[in-house]
């Protein structure tokens, strides 16, 4: 997470924010179909699988495209299954959206924020707590970013829980 916790320091420009923006959308909009695909009660058909495959293509081109461009690389964060590490991903998501919201044409996260849901519902339902209240789907980037802050704070608090749950 290296690269997250440069913009979250504000060293990115705008460019490239937008461009990371983009991708991390991207990168949610693919992990959330290869997600649903493993749901016993989602059956499978040629036109799910042609929908992955060209999110799958279009994560990995752009993924491509920005690490041939900028350093440090992006990674996609691959364990988001903890509390702190979730929360962290969603404060270094809500810094990044933080800073292209101004931009005209950027995108607003719904992959990325259906991915970040996905998540806290796994780590409440592993955790035996009550999953995070979702709101609907947001129309604007301001939106999102009060929606991964909220999910921030849920997740610090199931921090702060976790601990006293262990005491004996």
């Amino acid at each position: 997470m290296a690269e997250l916790k440069d913009f979250s320091n504000g060293n990115f420009d705008a460019a490239r924010a937008a461009e990371l923006a983009l991708l991390v959308d991207l990168e949610a909009r693919w992990e959330n179909l290869r997600a649903s695909s493993a749901l016993p009660d989602v059956p499978s058909s040629t036109q799910g699988l042609q929908g992955k495959q060209k999110a799958y293509h279009d994560f990995v081109t752009k993924l491509a495209g920005y690490n041939k461009r900028f350093a440090p690389v992006h990674v996609p964060e691959l364990l988001l299954n903890t509390p702190a590490r979730l929360g962290l991903w969603c404060r270094a998501m809500r810094d990044l959206y933080t800073q292209v919201e101004r931009i005209p044409r950027a995108p607003c996260p719904v992959h990325l924020l259906e991915k970040a849901y996905r998540w806290a519902d796994r780590v409440a339902d592993r955790m035996g707590k009550g999953r995070p209240t979702r709101t609907p789907s947001p129309d604007t980037i301001r939106a999102a970013i009060l929606d991964l802050e909220a999910l921030r704070q849920w997740c610090e608090d199931l921090v702060h829980v976790a601990p006293a749950m262990q005491s004996p």
